[in-house]
């Protein structure tokens, strides 16, 4: 009986973050982690790509297609959007089946507004049950806490969107926040930078593309040889390409302000609990996750900061997707940790016979 039950009751963990999209299955891993990035026909509304592939059209759109990261901030900023998108990603995943249950990491921070509008993508794009996690715990839970550690444990996840700091107990958040500061905000200051010191305006592409190269919080982390790169972009002043060569001094200088802003949330979240779980940080530390946390240099420069020593899992970037899918297995922990609609009593009750039926 329970083999037929699994059978038919299809599970998902999704991580729908602002930059990739992963989704894992029990027994089967991690069935896809493609850009959050959707190519859609202008005339007839039709998903034309996702993913790796619609990617490669930002910024040489073809008349006829627009192009669409509808995650911003770790926030669905377009509904029908986002649904195609998630839907086209399924459907890679499922061969035609329907899944009934997703549970979908998502920033502790988000509103009731952003949490519906979360649900009701899933729902839209064929799930009937729709079950709600702090990225934080499931980042923790992916990193190798368990339910049994009772000791607090802070998780700093540095997505693209968001950068989401938790506290982590027996399963349980005891405090978390979510900062704007992530791996877009990198991107969009070293877009300013260079924007205000050559007159250049580069794509976002380009600026990812010289974070991964020159990005670095101290000199050791790059070779004295390969810490100069060229760069082409628009001039503003005749619109015309033009090639400059910048470093990794530069880069570091326009990252600046992004890391001071993460290291003041991480200060401020560790102020706002109590002393035991003050003292249990300091013995155990902080785990680093998410792809941010790849910067190079970053990790030494919390730990020199903030006093604390700093771990990181194999792959920081599963984490958050992983977690999901552990909780996937422990029905009666899901229960515990996942986010509860605030609706009224009658509307609560309305939604369970939805969901359930």
């Amino acid at each position: 009986m329970k083999f037929i039950e699994k059978f038919f009751k299809n599970e998902l963990a999704i991580d729908l973050g602002t930059v990739n999209t992963l989704i894992y299955q029990p027994g089967r891993g991690i069935l896809l982690n493609e850009p959050s990035v959707v190519a859609i026909d202008r005339y007839n509304g039709d998903v034309v790509c996702v993913g790796h592939k619609a990617v490669k059209l930002i910024g040489r759109e073809p008349r006829g297609i627009e192009v669409h990261r509808p995650i911003r901030s770790g926030t669905i900023i377009n509904f029908e959007v986002t649904q195609k998108m998630l839907r086209s990603f399924i459907g890679k995943v499922t061969n035609g089946f329907r899944w009934s249950h997703f549970v979908v990491g998502i920033p502790g921070s988000a509103t009731t507004v952003e949490q519906r509008s979360v649900r009701d993508a899933g729902r839209d794009a064929g799930g009937r049950r729709i079950d709600l996690v702090d990225e934080g715990l499931a980042a923790g839970l992916g990193a190798g806490l368990t339910f049994e550690d009772e000791r607090a444990h802070l998780v700093v996840d540095i997505g693209g969107g968001t950068t989401n700091i938790a506290i982590v107990a027996s399963g349980g958040i005891v405090s978390s926040i979510s900062l704007t500061a992530a791996g877009n905000a990198m991107d969009e200051s070293i877009r300013d930078y260079v924007r205000s010191n050559y007159c250049l305006q580069i794509g976002e592409y380009t600026a990812e593309a010289l974070k991964r190269e020159l990005g670095a919080l101290s000199d050791d982390e790059i070779p004295q040889d390969e810490r100069k790169a060229q760069l082409v972009g628009k001039q503003l002043s005749d619109g015309l390409a033009c090639a400059v060569q910048i470093t990794a001094e530069e880069v570091r200088e326009a990252l600046e302000p992004v890391i001071a802003e993460i290291v003041t949330g991480i200060r401020r979240t560790i102020e706002d609990v109590q002393p035991e779980a003050v003292a249990d940080i300091h013995y155990s530390g902080m785990i680093l996750t998410g792809g941010g946390s790849l910067l190079k240099g970053l990790k030494d420069r919390l730990q020199n900061e903030l006093k604390l020593r700093a771990t990181m899992p194999e792959n920081p970037i599963t984490t958050v997707v992983l977690g999901a899918g552990i909780l996937l297995d422990e029905p009666e922990k899901l229960y515990r940790c996942a986010i509860r609609p605030n609706l009224p009593v009658w509307q609560e009750a309305e939604e369970l016979v939805t969901r359930f039926t």
